[in-house]
């Protein structure tokens, strides 16, 4: 988060994940502190590897497909923009893009399935404070 008063909303965050044998399970990439509107925009930077298969999605622990739905991991492949289920482009138009509220402190997570062995992905996010004291801060 900024601390100058005078940078305005949206503010900006990125959370860099650095796959490394990671097992099964959630993995936090945005801590969010009371109600925003988050808009967040994952690039893969190398190639995301898995032997065993791995799927995973992105959202919050009561939806965890919420912002993105399970996708095989190796289909992430260096510089692709992950915003849908079969990350393939370069360039998305802004409109790919999309908003959303979250509500009561849940944390933006990454679900995994199974072990991931390698690979980058850096999720950019954009976020306005909905309630008093609302922050968002790489998890």
């Amino acid at each position: 988060m900024y601390c100058s008063s005078d940078v305005k909303p949206p503010y900006k965050v990125t959370k860099t994940l650095t796959f490394s044998n990671d097992a099964a399970g959630a993995l936090t990439i945005l801590t969010v502190t009371g109600d925003v509107l988050v808009r967040v925009k994952p690039i893969c930077k190398t190639l995301v590897a898995s032997a065993a298969g791995a799927n995973m999605e992105l959202g919050i622990s009561a939806d965890t497909n919420g912002i993105i739905a399970s996708t095989l991991a190796s289909a992430l492949v260096a510089n692709e923009i992950w915003i849908d289920t079969s990350p393939d482009s370069l360039i998305e138009p802004e409109s790919t893009s999309r908003d959303y509220i979250i509500s009561n402190s849940d944390d933006v997570i990454l679900t995994i399935d199974a072990q991931v062995d390698s690979g980058v992905v850096a999720f950019y996010c954009e976020w306005e404070p909905l309630s008093a004291g609302a922050t968002v801060v790489a998890g």
